[in-house]
Parts: structure tokens; sequence; C-alpha cells
């Protein structure tokens, strides 16, 4: 065995000289943070907060693409891509691309007569979809060119006023500048514009798959990015274009300054039957029509059961005084979970003051969840004129007791065995047939049936309608009332609202404004030796309703002709 050899320890170091190059050490960390570190996060620092208040008043290129006059901005964004502001009624995004940089178009103005113009005419459209990606272009571009220009104006005075200087400012355009190119050139290299086919909306349809017109396989023409922009182009026009068609409160007049501000603005909504989508049209309405209540005239179930209450959580989410009849379809335990949901639920000729107006209603007298929304007939009629009777009798009451201030609106659920209310109160808003329909009576009460606002929601029919391709379409009504004045309390114009087609893609606003004509007196029908009214216009309301009424498909009002004035607008555009 080899004798084994030990290796010479080193001396080690006395304690003095460890101790010396450890503070040798922490001093030379501590004064590279302090050179280097330190002073280029300072510079980062300035940079962001001087170049983020130049973006921010970076002004917007402003340019025609076809009838649209449009500002297109450019600036940073953690939200990367292209949005379009269509005001008032909402937006449209698209991916883009990834980088931190956001396109943002806002409609300013639109030349109406160019574009009922464009959309009649193919030679026209042909153009609009040569030049307008070439304008966009050249407008982001400028854009682009503005943002930055106020960006550097912006970082480079920070620099001066903070650093005091010119080495410091020049570092601070140079990062700056860093940052820009990158963003650049990474909103360059992933810029994708099959997005175009994949928009993303906010505002009334947030759930449309694509803003479409009346030309037939828009979706078809999608080749491109240049076909892309001229088809979101003629939609946004055919959109104005219809809604410069409305008729408007005062002079009645197309294309006027609108309803006015002395209103009150109500959303009428019924059967929703477990229809998330019911809920979602309802919250985009009230943001985007500034309604100040929701009436819900039943059958917001489908079974009245306990594991159906989760849906009813929605309705403590909407933001303003929510009123609640009871449907057929609405157990007791549901009634239940709606008045715990904060809503006004009226029942028992029960009456209420919302919004300003006056509101008296009777639930469903019957419970009945396999029904399909048929109307009541012989006996089944009768306890619902029995039903209305009770109401009756609360209007009655509330007028002795307040004689200057009598019930606006009655809310019942089956618009069946109506005649003790005929007379007794100018409108009556009802459901449960799923057709709309708008009746007036001679006696001048107004009968206002909703379609449905959940497209016939978890029933059989619903079901069988969505499995054989043809949805039932989601409708409700928004209701303007005055305020004050004279007016206070009348109904003066109401817009139909119905949204259709498959992923309900298509919108059908159909306004009606009502004149004093429209609003004859209320005259309480003389009985018959037989018991009913000789007086009335109609048999019964429910005889109106079923056998005039237009199919859910469509918005216009059904029914004997109604004088009032009215301009229907077929957009098959989002409209928020």
């Amino acid at each position: 065995m080899s004798p084994r050899i030990r290796r010479p320890r080193l001396p080690r170091p006395p304690q003095r000289w460890r101790d010396a190059a450890h503070r040798f050490g922490r001093r030379r960390g501590t004064r590279f943070v302090r050179r280097h570190v330190l002073p280029w996060f300072g510079i980062l620092l300035v940079t962001l907060v001087g170049a983020g208040i130049g973006f921010s008043l970076a002004p917007g290129a402003s340019t025609y693409v076809g009838p649209l006059q449009t500002e297109v901005r450019v600036r940073p964004s953690l939200s990367p891509g292209v949005e379009v502001d269509l005001p008032p009624v909402g937006k449209v995004t698209f991916d883009t691309h990834r980088a931190p940089v956001v396109v943002t178009a806002t409609i300013e103005s639109v030349d109406l007569d160019a574009a009922a113009r464009l959309v009649r005419s193919p030679q026209q459209l042909l153009a609009l979809e040569l030049t307008a990606a070439d304008t966009v272009r050249v407008a982001t571009v400028r854009a682009a060119a503005y943002s930055l220009a106020c960006g550097f104006a912006g970082a480079l005075l920070a620099a001066v006023v903070v650093h005091r200087s010119r080495r410091r400012t020049l570092q601070t355009g140079a990062g700056l500048l860093v940052v820009v190119v990158a963003a650049g050139g990474g909103a360059w290299a992933t810029f994708d514009p099959a997005a175009l086919r994949q928009p993303q909306f906010t505002g009334l349809l947030s759930r449309a798959p694509y803003l479409v017109s009346t030309t037939e396989n828009a979706l078809d023409r999608l080749e491109s990015y240049r076909s892309g922009l001229s088809d979101i182009v003629r939609s946004v026009s055919t959109l104005y274009a219809a809604a410069a068609n409305l008729p408007v409160l005062g002079d009645g007049q197309a294309g006027g300054g609108g309803l006015g501000e002395d209103v009150t603005t109500v959303l009428h909504i019924s059967d929703l039957h477990l229809n998330p989508l019911g809920y979602d049209l309802t919250e985009n309405l009230v943001s985007q029509f500034g309604v100040q209540a929701v009436i819900d005239t039943g059958d917001t179930t489908t079974l009245g059961s306990a594991a159906e209450a989760s849906y009813l959580n929605r309705i403590g989410g909407i933001e303003v005084p929510y009123v609640w009849v009871r449907g057929n379809h609405d157990s007791a335990d549901t009634q239940a979970q709606v008045a715990a949901q904060g809503a006004v639920v009226l029942d028992q000729g029960s009456t209420a003051q919302v919004a300003g107006l006056v509101l008296a209603g009777q639930g469903d007298p019957v419970f009945t969840p396999d029904g399909e929304g048929a109307p009541a007939t012989g006996g089944a009629e009768d306890v619902q004129e029995a039903a209305n009777e009770v109401l009756a009798a609360g209007i009655e009451d509330w007028g002795a007791a307040h004689p200057d201030d009598p019930v606006d609106v009655a809310l019942v659920h089956d618009p069946s065995g109506l005649q003790p209310l005929l007379g007794r109160v100018p409108l009556v808003l009802a459901g449960h047939l799923h057709k709309r329909s708008v009746t007036l009576d001679a006696s001048g009460t107004r009968i206002m049936v909703e379609g449905t606002t959940g497209g016939a929601g978890i029933t059989s029919a619903g079901l069988n309608r969505l499995a054989d391709g043809e949805p039932v379409p989601l409708s409700a009504t928004l209701l303007y009332f005055g305020a004050s004045g004279e007016d206070a309390g009348k109904l003066l114009a109401y817009d139909e609202v119905t949204v259709g087609g498959l992923g309900l893609a298509e919108v059908n606003l159909q306004r009606t404004v009502l004149t004093d004509e429209d609003r004859p007196p209320l005259t309480v029908p003389t009985p018959s030796p037989t018991g009913s009214p000789t007086d009335s216009a109609t048999d019964s309301a429910t005889d109106s309703a079923t056998d005039s009424a237009t199919d859910s498909a469509t918005a216009g009002p059904s029914g004997p002709p109604d004088p009032a004035q009215s301009t229907q607008s077929d957009v098959a555009t989002p409209l928020g």
C-alpha cells in the first residue's frame, strides 16, 4: 500500500482581511446599484409618466370612410387590438395583434343621404371596397404620428423638468424610441387580417356573430382585410341610415333630435322561461337606453321549482327598479324568491309608485307549468276575469284615495278576461301568448301583449323551434311616458325591439309615436243583459291578441290598425 500523500493546507487569511473584503464587495454592489440601476429606473419612470400624458393628449386623425366621418387614434394599451366605437349603440373590437397598441376608430358623424345611397348602390359599394382600406391606413399612420410626436414631447419635457440634464434627456428619448420601435414592430409582425372574422361586441347585441346588413352571405365575402372593412362600413351605414327614419316625439319628423329629456323610459319584458339571453338583452337595453324601471309580466321560470331559483339571481343585478307579476309558470316559491331579490312584486290588486308612475298588478290566478301560452277559454277565462275584478277593485280604491294621481298602468300575465279593466286604466301590459300585439279598445284602454323576451326559453315549444333551426326571437318593448306637466303618466311612444335569426344576429326596431287622438278618454263599457261589454271595439283582448297578433318573428304591432305614427327599421346590425 502506497503511503497517503497529504496536501499542504494554505494558510487562512486573517479575520481583518476577510472583513475588509466583505466591506469592499458590499460597497461595490451598493455603488453599482446607485450609479447604474437607480438612474435608469428613474429615467424609465419619468419616460412612462411623460409619454403617457403626451399620448393621452394626442389628437386623432379625422377622415371620411364612405359616409362615416371617423376619428382614428393610436395609443399604448394593455388591451391591444382594433376598436370601432358606434355611439351611442355599442362597440366592436377585433383581436388583430399582440403588441401593446390599440387603434380606436370612433364614428363622429354620418352623412345620412350618402349612407342611404351607399346601401342602395352596388357601384358605390365596389368603390368603397377599393378605397376604404387605403383611407383607413393613411388615417392610422397619421394618428400614430400624432401620438408619437405628443408622446416624445411629453417624455422629453418631463425629463427636462425632473433631471435638468441634457444627457438624461437624450437617454429618455433613446429609451422611448426603443420601446416604440419594439411595439410597432410587434404590432406589424403579429397583425392578422383574418381577425376581422371574429369580432367581439359590447352593447345591445353582445352575442351577435357579426355585423351584417341586408346583403346575404356577408361572411363569405371576408376574403381579405379590404372586403372585411367595406362590409363593416356598409353595415354601420345601414344602421344609421335606418335609424334616421325613426319618428321622434314632439314634431314626429324623421331624423329629429330624439325623444327629449322629459320622459320616463320603462322596459317591458315577459316570458323569459329561464333563458339567460333574456336577461342579457334586458341589461343591455337598460344600459343603452337609459331605462328607469323594468316591468316583467311573468313566466320568468318554467316549472316554478326550487332548482330554478338561482336563475332569479339575475334580477338583483339589474340596477333599476324591477316590477314583477306572477305568471302561470311561476309558483308561490318563485314569487318569494323574486321578492327576495329586491323586486317590487304586485299581486291581488296591489299598487306601487315606481319611476313616477302608479302601477297596479295581479298575478296569474292559476299555476299550470305544463302549458304553452294558449289563450284561456270557457271556465279558464272566467277564472282570469275574476282575478281581474280584484285588480279593478284595487285600481278603484287607489283612485278614490288619490283622485289627482290615478293608476297609469295595470300589469297582468294572461291577457284573457280583461273586461273588468277596460275603461278603468289607460294601459294594460301582459304576456303569456308568446306573440306581440297592440290593441286600442274603444273604451280608451290600450292593451300591449309582449312576445317572449326569452325566446320561449326552456319550454317544449321553444326547444323544438331551436332544434328545427328556427329559434323564437327575443322581444321587448321600450315605453316612453311623460314625466311632468299635462303629459305626466301618459304613454307618448314605444319602441318594439325584436332580436332574431340564427345566432341572434338580426335586430328589428319599430318606433310608434302616439298623439292625443291615440289616447281617447276612458269610458267604462256598459254591460249588456248577457253581462258582456257593448261599447268595446273588440270582443275581448284575448281574441284580439290571438286573432290579430303578428308572429313573434316580426316586431310590428298587430290587432286593429293603430292610428299612431309608426316607422319600421329593419336593421340586421347590432344596436349596441
